[in-house]
């Protein structure tokens, strides 16, 4: 599907700018031909397809905020209140540091990020530039803003891999209304640590009688979803998971009844980012229970690393129907980018590929034998898998295979492509 990205004509040396940031997001496997750039007829900046059409304006130039879809305002000293909900604020300053604040586009929740201004960061043009470029290929807004913010601290021709480049989400600000259902505070300690051997492949099922059967298969690490919460027997199962696990040795981690999963003793607890906010977090470490999350792109991965978990889920890399996703598809090439930054994000425990840096991550969504090798290029720690075994005729030789594809640590190679 074509985009066509169309410039005011009063701006119009943006058009090499935002080339130039296509151009690095080309080298990094991104897919750019679809995008084309031209003049927009109006004061606005354009990002067109044949379906839709987003209107971006901004002080940078003569434009008004009524007459877009979403307007980036660069200079403001001060939030209006209430914050408007189609306008991000670049740069304010707030104390020591400088706030990126926006409302996110479905639910009208206040976001921010947070990082201190170098001499650097002033090239506004740039940052707009590299804000446009990454909507249109399709980034959220909340990830576009991450990635624009920490291309300010490297060179024109690279993207941004490394931790310390990027801003912080704000989990707490009185003045703006932020505050998550948890707290990570400086003194939190790191959720314990998984077995990486144990890890590689990390079946998620939502019948007991299938988590018992892979277990005797020899699986290591296994999921309970049970989507239904109103599951007659659901305190039944989840009580005779944990003693399963316990039984073979095995890592068996409970999808979102962490209630009964602290009632139990479970080896391990896996939250969705909804589910994250009416957990207790401060319940679940001090029971030593294992914390995996899933996030869906930069924001939600640096908002959610400040817990220091057991592990991260990265997701969903390809198209599934085993549940509604509330993002597209993250693809190779991000699953990849996102990779290289977690191995970057200091820990308390290590990897096995690094003891100071890292985290231990579970690529899922879609993954089956025809693609399982492509995804472990990518660097990942384990690959998630639903229903590559559960829809097999001979499970036993879908695992062998598995298993095969992952006995080598590949690290990312050139073959990876985007698949977006």
């Amino acid at each position: 599907m074509m985009v066509s990205i169309l410039v005011p004509s009063t701006k119009i040396a943006l058009t090499g700018e935002i080339q130039q940031a296509l151009l690095v997001a080309k080298q990094q496997g991104l897919a750019i031909d679809y995008i084309e750039l031209g003049v927009s007829l109006t004061q606005n900046l354009l990002i067109k397809t044949e379906s839709s059409e987003l209107a971006i304006g901004s002080d940078l130039w003569s434009c008004s905020s009524p007459e877009c879809d979403l307007y980036i305002n660069y200079f403001s000293d001060k939030f209006s209140q209430p914050l408007k909900h189609n306008t991000a604020y670049i740069g304010v300053q707030d104390g020591d540091v400088c706030l990126d604040v926006w409302t996110h586009p479905i639910n009208n929740e206040v976001r921010a990020t947070s990082y201190v201004r170098e001499s650097n960061q002033a090239n506004f043009d740039s940052h707009f530039a590299w804000l446009i470029a990454l909507l249109s290929l399709d980034f959220p807004l909340e990830d576009a803003l991450m990635l624009a913010r920490a291309k300010t601290n490297v060179s024109r021709e690279t993207w941004p891999v490394d931790y310390r480049c990027f801003p912080k989400p704000v989990l707490e600000h009185q003045g703006l209304g932020i505050k998550v259902g948890w707290r990570a505070t400086t003194d939190l300690e790191q959720f314990s640590h998984v077995e990486q051997d144990k890890l590689a492949l990390y079946p998620v099922v939502d019948r007991l009688d299938w988590l018992a059967k892979l277990l005797e298969l020899g699986i290591k690490t296994v999921q309970l979803r049970i989507k239904d919460p109103d599951t007659p027997d659901l305190e039944q199962q989840v009580i005779a998971a944990i003693e399963l696990g316990k039984r073979h040795q095995a890592q068996v981690f409970i999808n979102d009844y962490w209630q009964l999963a602290l009632k139990h003793n479970a080896y391990g607890v896996h939250l969705g980012q909804e589910d994250l906010e009416v957990s207790n977090i401060s319940q679940l470490q001090t029971a030593n229970i294992r914390l995996g999350l899933s996030t869906h792109g930069y924001y939600e991965l640096l908002r959610i690393v400040q817990l220091k978990p057991s592990y991260i889920a990265l997701g969903h890399i390809f198209p599934t129907t085993t549940k509604q996703m509330p993002s597209k598809p993250q693809g190779l090439v991000r699953l990849a980018l996102y990779q290289a930054l977690i191995n970057t994000i200091p820990n308390q425990y290590g990897t096995s590929i690094d003891k100071q840096f890292g985290y231990p991550t579970v690529a899922i969504g879609g993954i089956d034998l025809s693609n399982a090798e492509r995804v472990w290029r990518c660097g990942v720690t384990s690959l998630a898998v639903v229903r590559a075994i559960t829809l097999a005729d001979e499970p036993q030789k879908v695992i062998t295979r598995f298993g095969d594809i992952m006995q080598s640590r590949w690290q990312r190679v050139e073959e990876v492509t985007d698949v977006n």
